[in-house]
């Protein structure tokens, strides 16, 4: 039990920082594997750990921490991201991790960790109410769920996230965009962005700029939309009709 504490005070660690507790390679495997079988430790991947609560048995840490230790280049994203920040509406045994460094899926506790590849550099935070774990800014976190709908429980779930979504950063989205550079994703995001303009604070001037970076080409929002949707013209985007009561039906 000497160095159990210091192990729950790290909740989630990787065999270097269990070495540098230990002070020794060999010293920190043997007492690894001893804390495994004795229940105090438990081994969630190759290379990361978890203290456990001796009350309940089970692991200290929360999903999130563990996704954004997975490695230093880790962090949340999707619908993870909008959890951790108050905003998502489902609740998902999923933890959708980026990284610069492929991940293997795995499962943990009846929890899913899903890697969503690289992705883009920018707007990746620290959780201000917990430093250890990092995370996509809410900025981020929309537009990525814009181009992946279906990381963050489909386009009818985002739409009732941006509904409850705080102000949000023009300067930032258009960045976030740029980076990105695909067309369907501008016509997603001028949608969406357009559909809750006044409480999002979306100016004239950022749609403009989305709308002309948008192609001549019609996509399709969901699979949804595909079977019975409508034209949204300014965005040439087809929708389920379920999101629009006036538009021009699309077959």
């Amino acid at each position: 039990m000497k160095y159990y504490e210091n192990f729950l005070k790290l909740e989630v660690f990787n065999f270097e920082e269990a070495q540098k507790v230990v002070g020794s390679k060999e010293n920190a495997k043997v007492l690894l594997n001893s804390y495994v079988k004795k229940g105090l430790v438990k081994r969630v991947r190759r290379n990361l750990y978890c203290a456990v609560n001796l009350e309940h048995r089970e692991a200290a840490a929360n999903r999130y921490l563990i996704g954004s230790k997975i490695n230093k280049s880790a962090y949340l994203t999707y619908n993870s991201a909008f959890d951790v920040h108050g905003l998502s509406h489902q609740v998902s045994s999923v933890v959708y991790v980026a990284s610069g460094i492929k991940i293997s899926d795995f499962e943990f506790e009846g929890v899913l960790y899903k890697y969503v590849g690289k992705r883009i550099d920018e707007g990746v935070i620290l959780y201000r109410s917990n430093e250890k774990i990092k995370l996509t800014d809410i900025e981020r976190t929309v537009v990525d769920s814009m181009d992946r709908t279906d990381y963050c429980g489909g386009p009818h779930e985002l739409d009732e996230i941006l509904q409850i979504c705080p102000v949000l950063d023009n300067d930032k989205l258009l960045k976030y965009l740029e980076a990105y550079g695909k067309k369907v994703l501008y016509k997603k995001a001028g949608y969406f962005l357009e559909r809750h303009q006044q409480s999002l604070g979306i100016s004239n001037e950022l749609l403009s700029s989305m709308e002309k970076r948008t192609g001549k080409m019609k996509k399709y929002l969901s699979e949804e939309a595909r079977s019975r949707g409508l034209l949204i013209k300014r965005w040439g985007l087809i929708v389920p009709e379920t999101f629009e009561e006036k538009g021009d039906l699309f077959v």
